[in-house]
């Protein structure tokens, strides 16, 4: 769940990005993982799910290291990808990080970014595969 404000705006070649709407200081939390509003859809429920469900999971879930997805259901899942982050997941559960921090102090209106080849094991080479429907 998202413990800051924020708003999303169109990034060129990347879609909708998530941005900060107040200044955020080094190893600030801005997200964690609430297993009342957040959802982990199993392997075996993501495999019995309808194709136009699949696809949805597949690109704003995060694939565990045993293949269930967690999905955000705020809007962190527009959080985008980034060589060099300004955040970093931490204290990680079945491999997948149920908190985010800032790295470096983030003013209002930029972009809060993540390494997804830290925790997204469907991100071989830095390269998402999406299923398209």
């Amino acid at each position: 769940m998202l413990l800051i404000k924020t708003f999303l705006k169109e990034v060129p070649g990347k879609g909708m990005g998530l941005f900060t709407d107040e200044d955020l200081q080094a190893g600030q939390v801005w997200w964690q993982w609430d297993p009342e509003l957040d959802l982990i859809i199993r392997s075996k429920q993501y495999i019995e799910l309808e194709e136009i469900k699949r696809v949805f999971v597949k690109k704003y879930g995060v694939k565990s290291e045993i293949g269930d997805y967690w999905l955000y259901t705020d809007n962190a899942r527009f959080c985008n990808h980034a060589d060099d982050p300004n955040s970093i997941g931490f204290e990680e559960q079945s491999g997948v990080d149920t908190k985010i921090k800032v790295l470096k102090a983030i003013k209002r209106g930029e972009e809060l970014t993540l390494d997804y080849r830290k925790f997204v094991f469907d991100f071989p080479d830095g390269v998402l595969n999406f299923e398209v429907a």
